[in-house]
């Protein structure tokens, strides 16, 4: 595809940079919805919620990272993804994530105590189980 422009994508977690390459075109998971970026984007800034990020090389192959919260700034060419966690989908630990799956859910019915530090247990657990789903997710598109 020569005459394809090309869009350089950036993301980042606490950890560090976890992809860095010029690609063709990313699909980010914003809260209310996916949001597919070519290059000369117009500007922007927006919030993601938990989700898989899809990449399109410029060969034409897809890669898949799962990614947390966090948000998005696009300048025309470039995309940084900044987010609280992301791995490609070929280093996820699937049985990792499926303790974590189980663990989550056990936390969530495990809800008897009607205070405060119950609710903030409950959305921990509840955010967790997303996270863990959301990695089965994405590990599924590197078997």
């Amino acid at each position: 595809m020569a005459d394809e422009r090309v869009l350089h994508v950036e993301v980042v977690t606490p950890d560090g940079e976890v992809f860095s390459q010029d690609v063709a075109m990313v699909v980010l998971p914003g809260i209310e919805g996916e949001l597919g970026i070519l290059a000369r984007h117009q500007p922007l800034v927006t919030l993601l919620g938990v989700g898989e990020t899809r990449i399109r090389a410029l060969d034409g192959t897809w890669e898949y990272i799962a990614t947390g919260i966090g948000y998005a700034q696009v300048l025309f060419d470039k995309v940084l993804v900044v987010t609280d966690h992301g791995e490609p989908a070929g280093r996820i630990d699937v049985s990792r994530a499926e303790v974590a799956q189980r663990r989550a859910r056990e936390r969530m019915q495990e809800r008897h105590d009607p205070g405060a530090q119950a609710e903030v247990d409950y959305f921990r657990a509840e955010q967790a189980l997303r996270r863990a789903e959301n990695r089965l997710h994405v590990a599924g598109h590197s078997r």
